[in-house]
């Protein structure tokens, strides 16, 4: 799977720029990378179908199995986006907690100091 590593690689780089990438995350973004490939290959298939929306069965129309793995797929995708840091709301949290982390050691600083070590 060739296109998944430039997928990892743009991801790698994109979390690198804002300043969230750590060397611990790899496995999360192999799997991010695998959805986000999945998603691309399905996708194409159902460009492909002319976006066949709807299934014909004995019993009457229903969604197609594409559409529906199509939107747990974005789900997905949006939920590991979020936890490496690479939207808004990831982002944020990924901010609040590098303060909280720059806080708690100003505190521990200071308490140091008090009883003379």
């Amino acid at each position: 799977m060739g296109r998944p590593k430039n997928i990892k690689n743009q991801t790698r780089d994109q979390m690198k720029a804002l300043g969230v990438y750590k060397p611990e995350f790899e496995p999360i973004i192999e799997v991010y990378a695998q959805l986000r490939e999945q998603y691309k290959v399905l996708t194409e298939r159902f460009i492909a179908s002319n976006y066949d929306i709807e299934e014909t069965t004995n019993t009457g129309s229903k969604k197609a199995p594409i559409v529906t793995t199509l939107e747990s797929l974005r789900k997905d995708i949006l939920a590991y986006a979020t936890q490496l840091g690479l939207t808004p709301q990831g982002l944020l949290k990924a901010d609040e907690d590098a303060f909280k982390q720059k806080k708690k050691s100003k505190l521990s600083e200071m308490l140091k100091g008090l009883d003379g070590r």
